[in-house]
């Protein structure tokens, strides 16, 4: 993982930076990083935070689907907790890919379709339903989101992916995918073989998130 470590002169791009903690801990570090969110509060209050510590940050509002940034504009774009709530995955994807340079990476979160606790609803075998079914499931826990806030979603108007589906669905963008989670298995105290077994397993059917860096394949658009 830390051969993904951002260079102190790289350019950054936060995008569903939230209320800034990460953005702002980035440029405290001397980093150049702008970040970008859906929600025009988070903004807000991202800017508030840096101001504590007499920074500056760039903090825009839009969705990722359409980023107001030119071709080729940053060297890395971090994305945790968005994929799962835009409203076109492979828009996001593909802007991604289009505000990239040609050698950089992306570090992304993936809800797993199978999650074994599922990471929004914190309801056990909730994912292992049709989504009509599991949605009745949440109601009966109590469990639905009533927030009037515009990012809350059900659970059917979000984009869960198996790995080797999102895999499929990437190189379609144009990545290829690291799963950064696998050095970090607890199944890695086992014979090489057994361990590798029993982490597909557990990545398939019961990991909640991936967390993956997206590569641009080399020669796609």
């Amino acid at each position: 993982i830390a051969r993904y470590a951002p260079t102190q002169n790289a350019r950054v791009l936060d995008l569903g930076a939230g209320m800034g903690g990460f953005a702002v801990a980035m440029q405290r570090a001397g980093y150049s990083i702008t970040a970008f969110d859906y929600n025009f509060a988070y903004c807000e209050i991202a800017r508030t935070r840096a101001r504590r510590y007499n920074l500056n940050l760039a903090a825009l509002v839009g969705a990722g689907e359409a980023l107001p940034f030119a071709n080729n504009a940053f060297e890395i774009v971090t994305c945790w907790d968005v994929l799962e709530h835009v409203q076109e995955p492979k828009h996001l994807l593909s802007e991604i890919a289009r505000v990239l340079d040609e050698k950089g990476i992306a570090f992304i979160t993936v809800i797993n379709r199978f999650a074994l606790v599922d990471p929004h609803y914190h309801l056990r075998f909730v994912n292992y339903l049709p989504r009509p079914l599991g949605e009745k499931y949440i109601a009966l826990r109590q469990r639905t989101k009533t927030s009037p806030l515009r990012d809350k979603q059900k659970l059917s108007e979000m984009h869960y992916y198996t790995y080797d589906g999102f895999a499929k669905f990437a190189a379609a963008c144009g990545f290829e995918i690291l799963d950064l989670n696998q050095s970090k298995s607890r199944f890695q105290k086992y014979p090489r073989a057994l361990g590798d077994a029993l982490y597909y397993a557990w990545r398939a059917w019961g990991m909640g998130t991936y967390r993956l860096v997206l590569q641009k394949i080399k020669g796609a658009p």
